[in-house]
């Protein structure tokens, strides 16, 4: 694999943090997840759980960022905790970590003191608002970056308030930037000889996220006009339909609106003098009137058929997938994108494939399982760090590990 002879501490916690230590494990970094000795890394304790059991090891959020990852427990606020980080740093190439800003020079392990410990060391990183201006040491989640970066404003339906996109999206888009940011470093301290710190605002890479965001900051830039948001179907014939056995979504507009009646058997609407042009057809009322000859088409066929219709007529649509049919969907199955992997607590779970498939004679390699917590550290600190048995023996006791 790529990273095959990478190694990276990962010092972050939550989701956007492990997420782009995640690609990069996924990829063959040998990725050793620091966590605090009892209780780990917060997101273990974040729902889902399995069955809806809390546990440490049952986190579906935890298992999904985490995999291929290797545990050392380590409370690297102590002396000797910071000796035994610095000691890992020494053998390692990366080191992505999401404290607030100067929380890593508070304990000692600021930039200055890891590149002497290892000067092609590559520091990733990744905070709310950067590592230093007005808003450095603000809290920030996913909502608060997702709104604060611009894309909120255009989100949800124009007759009500704006609505958040679901999920950590924010978080992962700033996961896989950092997680790419990190690889390029890689390459640079390859044919330099030396490493650098790369500072990743999740504000920052909210804001020029790959959605329509940089779209409607160029169009302020050079326009001055500022986007509005569209209704649910602000186009003739586009919208959520229901089929006979769950929902498809199209989008017509006046562009498909021609093939979509075609599609629907109403032909005779086109010689009527409302729709028989493209800006008779854009006129609000064609949106309002459409409905009435869609639906009766829409829910008497299944999702199946509408897409077959759909792609035998030029209209562009899609089924709204549950889960069961996405885990089936051909494309999916054929491509083998999701994957099974077992747990030692939780059992066999199926988790989503990888962000790109490396086209060569051999198969991508399965991934590994979350690790259990501080599943490694033995092996980790006597094996690689040649600590003795005695010695991990006090440093557990102690509370270090």
């Amino acid at each position: 694999m790529p990273l095959d002879d990478v190694r990276v501490i990962d010092l972050t916690q939550g989701a956007m943090g492990p997420f782009c230590t995640r690609v990069l494990a996924d990829y063959g970094a040998d990725v050793i997840k620091i966590e605090p000795p009892g209780w780990g890394d917060p997101a273990r304790m974040l729902p889902p759980f399995l069955s809806d059991e809390p546990g440490l090891e049952r986190s579906g959020l935890f298992l999904f960022l985490n995999t291929s990852k290797r545990s050392v427990t380590l409370d690297v606020t102590t002396p000797r905790g910071r000796e035994l980080l610095l000691q890992l740093a020494r053998g390692a190439q990366v080191m992505v970590e999401s404290f607030k800003p100067g929380r890593l020079a508070e304990l000692g392990l600021d930039y200055a003191t890891l590149h002497a410990a290892n000067p092609r060391l590559v520091l990733t990183s990744i905070t709310n608002f950067g590592q230093h201006g007005p808003y450095a040491q603000f809290e920030a989640e996913s909502l608060t970056a997702y709104a604060m970066g611009g894309s909120m404003l255009q989100a949800g339906d124009i007759d009500h308030e704006p609505l958040k996109t679901a999920g950590r999206i924010t978080e992962y888009q700033a996961g896989l930037s950092a997680a790419l940011a990190t690889s390029l470093a890689l390459l640079g301290a390859e044919l330099r000889g030396s490493g650098e710190h790369l500072d990743v605002s999740l504000f920052e890479t909210a804001t020029h996220s790959i959605d329509s965001r940089l779209g409607r900051l160029l169009g302020y830039e050079h326009g001055g006009h500022i986007a509005k948001r569209q209704g649910l179907a602000s186009m003739v014939g586009s919208g959520v339909y229901p089929a006979s056995d769950g929902f498809f979504f199209f989008t017509a507009g006046v562009q498909y609106i021609v093939q979509m009646i075609r599609m629907i058997e109403h032909e005779e609407l086109l010689a009527q003098p409302e729709w028989s042009t493209a800006e008779a057809r854009a006129h609000p009322d064609r949106i309002a009137e459409f409905p009435q000859y869609l639906l009766p088409w829409s829910v008497t066929h299944t999702m199946a058929e509408i897409r077959e219709a759909c792609q035998e007529y030029g209209v562009l649509g899609g089924p709204l997938n549950t889960i069961p049919t996405l885990l089936a969907d051909a494309s999916f199955v054929e491509r083998r994108f999701f994957q099974q992997i077992e747990h030692p607590v939780v059992g066999t779970q199926t988790y989503p494939g990888f962000h790109f498939v490396l086209h060569r004679e051999e198969p991508m390699p399965g991934r590994r399982h979350a690790p259990l917590l501080g599943a490694d550290t033995e092996a980790v600190l006597c094996g690689e760090l040649h600590l003795g048995a005695a010695e991990l023996a006090t440093l557990r006791v102690e509370g270090v590990v």
